[in-house]
C-alpha cells in the first residue's frame, strides 16, 4: 500500500469525522455504564477531541484541544482519562520514537507508519500485515493477545522537502 492510498484514506476518515465522533460517543456511555464510570463533561470532550484527530495526538495535544473549552482541567486530568480510555478499550497507546506516548481512537487492528523527521503517525491498514504467522513456540512463553507493526522513516512531505533541499544546494 503506498502512501498516496493512504493519505487517500485519511482525507476520507476526516470526511467521516462526525460520524466517528458520534459512534465514539455512544461507546463511551455504554462502556462508563458497564465499568459503572461516571459520564463526565471531561470525558466526553476527551474522547471527542481524541476521536476528531486522526494524527495519534499526545495527551498534552489533546489537553491543548480542550483547556479553551472546559475551564480549569489540568494535564493530570486529560492524562488519567487517556490511561482509563486505554483501559477500557476505548482507546490504544500507540509506541513511537519519540517515547512520548500517543493514542489512537481507532480500536480496530491497524499498524502504523511513523516518520522519523517530523514525527508524523500515519494509520496503514493492510490485511496482509493482520495475518502474519507467529514464531513457533512463542506460545508457550508468550500470550499474544494483539499486535501492531510500526514502520518507520520519512513521510512524503519529509521526503520532498529533502529533496528540494538537495537540488537547493546542488
Amino acid at each position: 500500500m503506498t502512501i498516496c492510498i493512504i493519505h487517500h484514506i485519511f482525507k476520507s476518515m476526516k470526511r467521516d469525522g462526525k460520524i466517528i465522533c458520534e459512534k465514539k460517543s455512544r461507546e463511551l456511555e455504554e462502556v462508563c455504564r458497564r465499568n459503572g464510570l461516571a459520564l463526565t463533561i471531561q470525558r466526553r470532550a476527551i474522547l471527542e477531541s481524541l476521536a476528531s484527530r486522526f494524527d495519534h495526538p499526545t495527551a498534552d495535544q489533546v489537553y491543548e484541544d480542550i483547556s479553551c473549552r472546559i475551564k480549569g482541567i489540568s494535564r493530570t486530568t486529560v492524562y488519567r482519562v487517556l490511561e482509563i480510555f486505554v483501559e477500557i478499550g476505548l482507546a490504544k497507546k500507540i509506541s513511537n520514537p519519540e517515547s512520548k506516548a500517543r493514542f489512537d481512537a481507532d480500536t480496530a487492528r491497524h499498524h502504523h507508519l511513523t516518520c522519523t523527521n517530523c514525527g508524523a503517525v500515519l494509520d496503514l491498514f493492510d490485511d496482509s500485515l493482520n495475518n502474519l504467522p507467529l514464531p513457533t513456540g512463542i506460545e508457550k512463553d508468550f500470550d499474544i493477545r494483539d499486535y501492531s507493526i510500526t514502520f518507520t522513516g520519512l513521510c512524503s512531505a519529509c521526503v520532498a522537502e529533502r529533496e528540494k533541499m538537495s537540488i537547493d544546494e546542488g
